[in-house]
C-alpha cells in the first residue's frame, strides 16, 4: 500500500514548517507527503522550499487560488491512499502504520479515522481554552444533521473519492462534510475509538470560522445527499454543528 499524506496549504507560512515536520518521521518506502501551495501570498512557499530535497516530500504550487476543494482533488490525483493533513495541524506518530494495516486487513472498509485533539488557539498561536478530544462514531448519529467524521487525520481509498465525484469545489471550507455524505453511501467507514493520532490546532484566520457561506453550503450538500438518497428534492434552509472536521 502506497499512502500519501495530502497537504494543501494557503498562507501557512505560521504553521507550514512544524506540520510537515510532523509528517516526515512516517515517511517511508510505501509513504510520501506532497504539498501544494494554493497560491499562497505570503511565505508559504518559501517554508516549503526548506524540505525540498527529502526525497519522499513532493512540492507543487498551484498558479492561482483554486480553493481547498479543488487542492484536495489535485493532491488526490497524484494518491492511491489518501491521508489528508491540513498545513496548520499536526499528525502524530503511529497513524500512517495503524491506518495502513488497518484498511490492508479489511477490504470491505472505504475509509477509517480516529479521535482529533482540539486545541483552539487566538492569533497569537496561544492557547484560549483547554484542549479537548473529539472523536465520535458516525454510525451513531445522522450525517444529514451533523458531521462528526474526522476528516485530517484520516485514510481513504483514492479509488473512492473518484467514484464519488472528488471533493466538492464549490463550497469554501466544508468539502469534508460533502465528501463523508457521499462516500457513507457506497463503502463503510470506521472509527478507531480511543486511538488518537493528529492535533487540529483551530485559528481565527481557519476556513471553517472565516466561511460566510457555510449555511448556506450545509443547506446545498444536504439537499442533495437527501435526493441521491431517497430521491425527494426538497427546498429550505437548515442550521447545524459548525464545527465540521
Amino acid at each position: 500500500m502506497t499512502v500519501t499524506v495530502a497537504m494543501p496549504a494557503y498562507n501557512a507560512a505560521a504553521s507550514i514548517r512544524s506540520a510537515i515536520a510532523s509528517v516526515i518521521p512516517q515517511l517511508g518506502r510505501a509513504t510520501e507527503l506532497v504539498v501544494v501551495d494554493d497560491g499562497s501570498d505570503d511565505d508559504t512557499w518559501k517554508r516549503m522550499a526548506e524540505f525540498r530535497r527529502h526525497p519522499r516530500v513532493r512540492l507543487l504550487r498551484n498558479r492561482a487560488r483554486r480553493g481547498v476543494g479543488a487542492t484536495r482533488n489535485r493532491l488526490t490525483s497524484l494518491a492511491r491512499y489518501v491521508m489528508p493533513c491540513d498545513a496548520d495541524d499536526l499528525l502524530l506518530p503511529g497513524a500512517v502504520e495503524r491506518f495502513s494495516a488497518y484498511l490492508n486487513r479489511h477490504p470491505n472498509v472505504g475509509a477509517v479515522y480516529a479521535d482529533v485533539l482540539e486545541v483552539m488557539t487566538d492569533r497569537r498561536g496561544i492557547v484560549t481554552r483547554p484542549p479537548a478530544i473529539c472523536g465520535a462514531n458516525h454510525r451513531r448519529t445522522w450525517d444529514l444533521l451533523d458531521n462528526v467524521i474526522n476528516h485530517p487525520g484520516s485514510l481513504i481509498r483514492k479509488r473512492l473519492i473518484e467514484q464519488v465525484g472528488g471533493y466538492d469545489e464549490r463550497v469554501y471550507s466544508i468539502d469534508d462534510w460533502s465528501l463523508w455524505l457521499k462516500l457513507a453511501e457506497v463503502s463503510r467507514i470506521v472509527h478507531l475509538k480511543g486511538e488518537l493520532y493528529y492535533i487540529w490546532r483551530r485559528r481565527p484566520s481557519g476556513v471553517t470560522r472565516t466561511d460566510r457561506n457555510w449555511h448556506r453550503d450545509v443547506v446545498r450538500i444536504r439537499l442533495e445527499a437527501i435526493a441521491r438518497r431517497y430521491g425527494v428534492y426538497a427546498t429550505g434552509s437548515s442550521t447545524g454543528d459548525k464545527s465540521t472536521r
